[in-house]
């Protein structure tokens, strides 16, 4: 029994495969989803999401979104999808600096710095992890 793993950005279908099992990154944490799940929706975070095929493993940075599994169907919904072995590890170092030094003087700016904060920390984790 296979899940159907479909990640999807405003600009395409990024990725349309089967998969023996993955893990999402929420926004709490990572989640693990294998065939038969119980439905669910759920806040993407910033990370990896790893989907184990007969073929490997295939790992791709998430930036948010939004997550829903339905009958061995997984969607992601995400602004953006980049295969982890595409990441470069200096730029992600280049944006997190660029995150932390972001004014933080009111409620809308200190949330926007969060974000960026958020994004660019996932984004340097997967750098560096990558393989």
């Amino acid at each position: 029994m296979a899940i159907r793993c479909l990640v999807v950005t405003p600009e395409k279908t990024e990725l349309d495969v089967e998969a023996r099992f993955l893990t999402l990154p929420m926004y709490d944490g990572e989640l693990g989803v294998a065939p038969g799940r119980a439905p669910l929706i759920g806040r993407l975070g910033y990370g990896i999401l790893r989907i184990e095929t007969d073929q490997g493993t295939q790992r791709w940075f998430i930036d948010g979104g939004f997550a829903q599994v339905e009958e061995d169907v997984v969607s992601v919904l995400t602004s953006r999808a980049i295969v982890q072995q595409a990441l470069d590890a200096a730029a992600a170092d280049a944006m997190l600096e660029e995150a932390i030094s972001l004014p933080g003087g009111t409620f809308e700016k200190a949330q926007l710095r969060d974000t960026a904060l958020l994004r660019a920390r996932g984004m340097a984790r997967a750098a560096r992890t990558a393989k």
